[in-house]
């Protein structure tokens, strides 16, 4: 009972979310009084089958597809990867090349290499020079940390005209155009494919995702294509987390939660915490004297939990406090107050040195925020092992570097 007795250290201490999902352990929204073990049913006679909606659930993704005029909408259980890599498949049989515009979440890189794709990562300027027809330019919008590519109608624009495609990954964005004090939801940037995850940011389950696709002939391409990725037997939990979310977006009122924000940065500067605001009002990113990583090290051992620490700060999702929330905010103002530093270890550092100059046989990938540092088929250099020891030292999870060491240490042993 390991997992279900560490599951439960976590309530039992009180612990303070500041990362996704949404629903920040139960505190957001009402998802526990409609979301029940008992509805946890398969495709039984009224339930419909995700795989070919044709009732209650046909009726789900038509209320979803009302986010946004001119979109087909499709709830999802497997996550926002299952989308990208779906759509990567479905435009595959389109295109002859795909583009990545900056740092991408490693499912791009890992549809891409499934259908074994040409691709090649080009900077936004790059964009209005390369050759467009017959491609695919992937955006990830908004980023990890919040930011949104404030251009991304104009990119979009000149993709259609150029006879190109476009899918924008934007699974932290699912909550944006929740109010008018919110930046603009990238549906409205009206690319072909926007995938969101909806759990990320609103009550919902984790892996509660939706596909947005333009066009009808597209769309049941990538449903092809999600048809088989897709577990057959999906959750009805998940899927009624997906509706719950959607309500609590189409109803929400921000009022409440911008008057918490602005007490919470109040009481973070109080603790001499500097605070980044970030586009998206529910992100923010933070700093102090003693560096980012015995920041979040500090909040750790006070029960405050983060989304992501990096070089940059620690990186926090605020909840959507709302009226009647059960969210500990009091709690987390205490805390906040009595912060003192952590006293911090050093991470071991494994014997890494074996794989310079070796090919990359699996992506090297600091998670979060899941963006690969290097990618299977590249030359590992002395500045990757610099940048993962330094990783490591911090306890930052990377993923992929231990199958490297086994397969070069096997390989000399051999």
């Amino acid at each position: 009972m390991s997992l279900i007795n560490k599951l439960k250290s976590f309530h039992i201490e009180g612990a303070v979310s500041m990362h996704v999902p949404g629903h920040k352990n139960n505190t957001i929204g009402k998802l526990s009084d409609v979301i029940k073990p008992g509805y946890d049913l398969t495709e039984i006679p009224g339930l419909d089958d995700l795989h070919d909606p044709a009732e209650v659930l046909d009726q789900l993704n038509a209320e979803l597809a009302q986010k946004s005029e001119g979109y087909h909408a499709q709830a999802m259980v497997n996550g926002t990867t299952n989308g990208i890599i779906s759509s990567i498949y479905a435009l595959n049989e389109k295109v002859t090349n795909f583009y990545i515009i900056g740092e991408a979440h490693k499912s791009v890189y890992h549809g891409i290499s499934l259908v074994n794709a040409a691709y090649t990562v080009i900077s936004e300027e790059e964009l209005y020079e390369s050759e467009l027809a017959s491609s695919c330019v992937i955006f990830t919008s908004p980023a990890y940390t919040g930011s949104l590519d404030k251009n991304i109608k104009q990119h979009i624009e000149y993709i259609r005209n150029n006879s190109g495609f476009s899918i924008i990954d934007a699974a932290h964005g699912a909550h944006l155009s929740i109010t008018e004090n919110f930046k603009e939801s990238l549906l409205l940037a009206e690319a072909d494919v926007v995938v969101e995850s909806y759990h990320k940011m609103l009550p919902a389950l984790t892996m509660a995702s939706v596909l947005f696709t333009k066009d009808i002939h597209l769309h049941r391409r990538i449903m092809h294509y999600i048809n088989h990725f897709e577990t057959s037997s999906p959750s009805y939990l998940v899927l009624a987390s997906i509706e719950y979310a959607q309500q609590f977006y189409n109803e929400y009122n921000d009022e409440i939660f911008f008057k918490k924000r602005a007490e919470l940065i109040h009481c973070l500067k109080e603790a001499e915490i500097d605070v980044a605001e970030q586009d998206d009002p529910a992100k923010l990113m933070l700093t102090w004297k003693r560096g980012a990583y015995n920041l979040e090290l500090s909040f750790r051992k006070t029960g405050i939990y983060s989304e992501m620490v990096t070089d940059a700060g620690v990186l926090w999702c605020l909840p959507l406090w709302h009226e009647g929330d059960s969210y500990p905010f009091k709690e987390l103002l205490h805390k906040i107050s009595k912060l003192t530093p952590a006293v911090s270890s050093e991470g071991t550092v494994k014997d890494i040195d074996i794989l310079e100059g070796k090919i990359c046989v699996a992506n090297i990938v600091p998670y979060p925020p899941g963006v690969p540092l290097v990618l299977k088929g590249a030359a590992i250099t002395e500045r990757d092992l610099k940048r993962v020891k330094h990783y490591q030292v911090n306890h930052v999870k990377i993923e992929g570097i231990q199958y490297n060491i086994n397969y070069y240490m096997n390989e000399a042993e051999l």
